[in-house]
C-alpha cells in the first residue's frame, strides 16, 4: 500500500486511558518479534500485558510522554510515545521518541514512518529542533528504518540488562527542519 494512500487510511489521534489495553497488547507482540533472538526466549515468552497497562495509564494521565495511536477502521496498528529529552544533557530544543511499536501484523507497511512524521511535525511546532531516540544496538531491523528516515547515530551509548542478558542502546538524532 503507497503510503500517500495510507495515510488517508489511517487517523491519528492523543491516547486516552481507553486504549492501555491496544498498548500494552501492541507493545508486547511488537518486543516478542523484534527482539526474538536478541533478548532471551523465556524473557519474551513471559512479557505480560497487565504491568504495560498500568505503568501506560499513568503515563497517558500524566501526559508526558504524548502517546499518539495510529488506527484503521478504529483498529490500533500502532503507536508512538515522545516528549522532552529525557537525557541527563538535553537542551530544551531536543525532543526524544521514548517508544514506537507496530503490531507486527502491520510492519512495512507505512504506520510506523507516518507516526514518527506526526511526532515530529508535532515536536517542531513546539520548538524543537532535533529528536532523538534510543535503540537495541543489535537490533538491527530498526536501526535500519530510523536511518532510512535519517536517524543517524550521535555516538552515545547506554548499557543494558534486559532479560538476564546484557544488550547496548544507542542514541540516533534527526534534525528537525
Amino acid at each position: 500500500m503507497p503510503i500517500d494512500h495510507l495515510r488517508i487510511a489511517l487517523t491519528f489521534r492523543l491516547a486516552t486511558a481507553k486504549d492501555v489495553a491496544d498498548i500494552a497488547r501492541i507493545s508486547v507482540r511488537s518486543w516478542q518479534a523484534a527482539y526474538r533472538g536478541i533478548l532471551p526466549k523465556p524473557y519474551l515468552d513471559a512479557l505480560a500485558t497487565a504491568k504495560r497497562e498500568a505503568f501506560w495509564k499513568q503515563t497517558i494521565a500524566r501526559g508526558t510522554p504524548r502517546v499518539i495511536l495510529a488506527q484503521r477502521d478504529d483498529i490500533t496498528l500502532g503507536w508512538i510515545a515522545w516528549g522532552p529529552s529525557r537525557d541527563r544533557d538535553p537542551r530544551r530544543t531536543v525532543a526524544e521518541i521514548e517508544a514506537l511499536y507496530i503490531d507486527p501484523l502491520h510492519w512495512r507497511k507505512g504506520a510506523g514512518t507516518l507516526l514518527i512524521e506526526e511526532a515530529i511535525e508535532a515536536a517542531a511546532s513546539e520548538g524543537y529542533r532535533e529528536m532523538t531516540l534510543w535503540v537495541l544496538e543489535e537490533n538491527k531491523r530498526g536501526r535500519s528504518f530510523y536511518e532510512t528516515l535519517g536517524f543517524t547515530a550521535d555516538g552515545a551509548f547506554h548499557p543494558l540488562n534486559v532479560g538476564g542478558r546484557d544488550v547496548d542502546e544507542m542514541r540516533l538524532r534527526l534534525k528537525i527542519q
